[in-house]
Formats: structure tokens, sequence, C-alpha cells
């Protein structure tokens, strides 16, 4: 019978997945008590705890989630567990607001009512901000002889004092931490509560709110392992109850069709549809699509873009629908399921005057396709200080049908990255080559002519106080110019005129975003050196093209920039790209 009993009391101390089962209760979404049994997706939470339970760490985790997937019920069960069983711990509950704090506050003052008498601890008092598990007599001599557990758990809502006041703290859970007044403030005199021993607990559980932010950067940070906490997400169809059956075999016949179904467009290229594209990519089945299809109409509104800001499908479509994402999200989904591994990785290098693609695995040059005899190719260069941790210098090489063929990218003097770019070029047919011009840029072009490199693109400029133009070699980027690249860019993106290979691009054009003043940059933590470097070149394309393009300028200086056309050749036309001497200068080389 003793070793019965011990048995028990072990189980209750450290299995939770059965002591929840047993002695928990929750509500359902129908608001009847039913046991707690742990989910799929709160299952896979649950296995990372007891992971790294045994391996004596601290247990931290970051979850970036869909909506309703159960996870503030998860963690509350662990904080009134792990606050019920054991003694002298303190425990606390921190959401974004009062409202919320309190809901999974009575989550464990549920746990603590309908929980059986025998494993229920004694209690102090249980008030709107604490419960405490404690002998509630005032007899010292009792008191001292039977203490009882000694553990509470308390509440917080995020930006009020209660966040910041002293103490030590054993398990946090902290809810819907993107929505946070001041997370970094809350977060930081929060964490120096923590030990940071074995088996102390503490979550960050969030849906996402845009980009930038405390939770952003720590989920981004997890996942490249700066920080001990464990990434996990989960999207919308990791919740099997996700799912709706058809009403009849028509019903899912017709549903088949439906999301089979191609668009056809007038150059005769084929889309599928989103739903085709889940299906192949995550393998789901059709009662699932079905039930997005259903809570798109029924939940949100018809409006995809709510959907997949509740109910994303990746990190990245959770953090850029409920931010601002500047080019098309459907289009960029398209492209990435049309990644595929460079044809061969290596260096330019010259050889007996002839330039030479050298393979080497650790070469910073992915080719996608090799140079075609008497073809057009152009280059756009991003140009970076060349620092090791700063941005990375960029050039992206696409051909006469707008399809990318290779990209350089590393850590390189400025200097240096021109004879890269020289070398680039003539192994490309000697492409025409738009380099940038601001900043260090200048360093890499005056390599370029040191090397008479002559192909290269021009800023033209036009001065409204003398009414003359003057040409500038290389792209200049400001205020007017990158707006008008950027929008172009965001335009072949959409109606998918560029050959898009290279998950590094389409990652990054994923996390170019616009933010509150409407400027568009990379999010934070993120960089754009791709975006740019293809941005220029598409410019430097349509420019070298000019049969192709459609000048894009001011209408007021529309007529005047006709009349004095005739001061360049035929192929160097006025573009979006025209800058005008009043609004800054360039330097001219």
């Amino acid at each position: 019978m003793a070793n019965k009993m011990e048995y028990f009391v072990y189980k209750v101390k450290t299995d939770f997945s059965w002591f929840a089962s047993n002695f928990l209760k929750i509500r359902d979404k129908n608001a009847k008590l039913i046991d707690f049994k742990i989910n799929e997706a709160q299952q896979i939470l649950q296995q990372h705890i007891e992971e790294d339970t045994k391996d004596g760490k601290p247990l931290r985790y970051i979850i970036l989630k869909a909506r309703q997937l159960g996870f503030s019920t998860f963690t509350e069960g662990q904080i009134y567990w792990r606050s019920s069983t054991q003694e002298n711990v303190s425990s606390i509950i921190v959401a974004h607001e009062d409202k919320a704090t309190k809901n999974l506050f009575n989550m464990s003052k549920l746990f603590y009512e309908e929980c059986p008498d025998s494993i229920k601890p004694m209690i102090k008092y249980s008030n709107e901000n604490a419960l405490v598990f404690e002998n509630p007599t005032k007899d010292p001599t009792e008191k001292k002889e039977n203490p009882g557990l000694r553990s509470k758990i308390t509440i917080a809502t995020a930006g009020t004092s209660d966040t910041a006041r002293s103490g030590t703290y054993h398990n946090v859970h902290v809810s819907e931490i993107a929505f946070f007044p001041n997370a970094q403030n809350t977060m930081t005199a929060l964490m120096q509560c923590v030990p940071d021993a074995p088996n102390t607990f503490v979550v960050m559980e969030s849906t996402a709110n845009g980009v930038g932010g405390y939770f952003y950067d720590m989920w981004n940070d997890a996942v490249e392992g700066k920080n001990d906490f464990t990434p996990l997400f989960f999207p919308w169809f990791t919740d099997s109850n996700y799912s709706t059956e058809f009403r009849s075999k028509k019903e899912k016949n017709d549903f088949l069709k439906e999301i089979n179904t191609m668009t056809v467009d007038e150059d005769g290229r084929k889309t599928p549809t989103d739903e085709y594209l889940l299906k192949e990519t995550y393998n789901l089945t059709l009662e699932q699509l079905n039930w997005r299809k259903k809570t798109i109409a029924n939940k949100c509104g018809g409006d995809i873009d709510v959907f997949h800001q509740e109910y994303p499908s990746t990190p990245e479509e959770a953090f850029i629908t409920s931010g601002r994402p500047k080019f098309n999200m459907k289009a960029l989904k398209k492209y990435k399921l049309n990644v595929r591994k460079p044809e061969v990785i290596g260096d330019i290098h010259k050889t007996g005057g002839i330039y030479k693609l050298n393979e080497d695995d650790n070469g910073l040059l992915q080719v996608y396709k090799k140079p075609e005899k008497n073809k057009f190719y152009c280059i756009g260069a991003d140009v970076a200080e060349g620092l090791i941790n700063g941005d990375y210098s960029v050039a992206v090489v696409i051909d006469d049908k707008l399809d990318i063929v290779a990209k350089w990218k590393g850590h390189i003097d400025p200097d240096l990255f021109g004879d890269i770019l020289v070398d680039l070029g003539m192994y490309y047919n000697e492409a025409y080559i738009a380099p940038e011009n601001n900043n260090h840029g200048l360093t890499t072009v005056k390599q370029m002519l040191k090397r008479e490199y002559y192909n290269v693109f021009y800023t033209k400029t036009y001065d409204r106080i003398n009414d003359q133009y003057s040409k500038k070699v290389g792209w200049s980027t400001n205020l007017r110019t990158k707006p008008m690249a950027i929008d172009k860019l965001a335009e072949y993106i959409r109606e998918e005129f560029l050959g898009i290979y290279d998950d590094e691009i389409i990652n990054e054009l994923f996390t170019y975003v616009i933010d509150d003043k409407g400027r568009t940059n990379a999010q934070a933590g993120k960089h754009d050196d791709c975006v740019m470097a293809l941005a220029i070149c598409l410019q430097a394309f349509l420019e070298g093209k000019g049969e192709d393009y459609i000048p894009e300028i001011p209408k007021d200086l529309l007529d005047s920039k006709r009349k004095k056309k005739k001061n360049f050749d035929t192929v160097e036309i006025i573009d979006p790209m025209f800058e005008d001497e009043t609004n800054g200068a360039e330097i001219c080389l």
C-alpha cells in the first residue's frame, strides 16, 4: 500500500500529461467542463519540455501560433501543476490586457476548484490577483508544523507596475507578447527575476503583430540560435479539428475539381489555385481545405489576408500578413515552389585571357544558368561597406527573358567588389552593369573604370535651374529613385514577369515591408541587399532594352525631356531613375 501511495505521489509530481488528463478540468468551446486531454499541437510542446527536463536545461520556449490551438490553456495547466505540487514555487502570468490576464488566471482557479480533494493543496487565499497555496491557520505552532506548500500563482498586466516588482519567479507565462505596449522593458525586468536553473519554466506565446518589435526580434534570435529559447511555430493545420466533412460525395468532387483548375493568362502561363499549392506543399486533406474555405467565408469576411493573419501556414506569412508586405504574397509563394539549387557554385577567374567559371563549393557565386553566346545579360549591384558583420555586397544577373541566371553575395571591400563585377560582366558576354554609386559604391565604380569596363549604366540628371542634362556613371539610390525602382520590381513580381529560383532572394522579398511612414525596407533583423540589387538590375535592364520600357517621369517634365531627348543616344531613355538636380545633387565621376 505504501509503495502504491509513493508511486501515486511520484506520478502527481512528475507526469504532467497523466496529471492533466486525470485531475484537471477545462471548458471546451461549448462551455462544457471536460477532462484536460493534451491535443496534437500541445503534445509537441510537451515533448520538448520532457526532453529538456531530462537534460537538466532551463525550460525556455517562444511560440508563434495560429489562433485557438490551446497553448494558453496548456501553459496555464503547466503553471498550476508546477505550483500546486511543489514547495516554495512562485509563478506569474502576464498578458497584454487586463481582461486577458484575468481570463488566464481564472483557468488556474478552475483547476483548483475542480481538482479532487485528495491532491488539492491547502490554500491561504484566492483573490483577483493571486492563488497562495499555504496553510491558512493563524496558529503559529500549527503553521510551523504544517506550513503547506508555500507556493503561489500571481498575475500582472503588461505595462503596469506589477510586472516590474522585485522577487523570484520559477514559472512564467507571457501571453500575446507581440501586443505588449512596451515588451522590451517588461521582459527585461521580468527575466531578471527568473533563475537560470534547471526546471525553471518560461513560455512566451503569441500570434504575430507585424514585423519588428520585441517578440519578432526574440523569435528571429531563437531561430538563429542567438538566445536559449526554443522557437516553435504551429500552423493552423497542426490541429486535426480544423477539418470539415463534405455534405455529399458530389460536393467533395466539385471541390476537388475547383482546386485543381488552373487559370491561364493571355501568354498561356498556368497558375494553380492557393488550395492546390497548400495541398501539395503540406500534404493537406480535402477536408482541411474545406475547413479553410468555410473559415475564410464565415469568420474572415471573405478576406484571405485576414485568414493568413489569424491562421498562418508559415512564420513568414504570420509576421508579414499581420504587417505590411511590399511584394505580392501570392506571387512569392508560387516562386517559392520553383526554388532550385544552383547549377554551379564557384568563382570567376581569368585564365589565358578567357574568363572561366571555376567550381568551388565555398565560392560566393551561384550560377543557375551559364551564359549563352550572343545573349544579352544585365547585372545590378548593391554595394556594402565590406564589414564582416555588416550588410552584404550583392550582384544579380538576369538574361533577356528576365530570368535570374546568377547571384554573387559576400562581404568584400568595395574596390575588390569592382573587380568581381568586371569579371562577372566579362563572363556574361560583357554584360550591361549597373553598380550602385552611393557612398562606398563610388569606390566600386572607380575600380570598374580603372579596369576600363565600358558597358556601364549611367544615371541621367536634369537640372531645372540651368535647363540641362548630365550623366553620372552608376545607379544613384535616393529618396526619389528608390521608391520608383521598388514599385517597378513589385509590379514585375506581382505579374510574375521575373524568373526567380534563388531561395535567398525570395526570402528577402518576403521580409521586405512598408513601415509606418510609408517607406520600404527590410523588416527588423533582416537584409534587403538582394532586393536592392534585383531592383537596380531590373531598372538597368528596362533602360538597356529601351523598346520594352515605358517612361515614368513627372508630367511637368515630360515635354521638356522629349525635346531634350535628342541629346542622348537612342538607347539611353529617360526613365524612373531620372533625377531632378533641385531634389539633391549627385557626384559626377
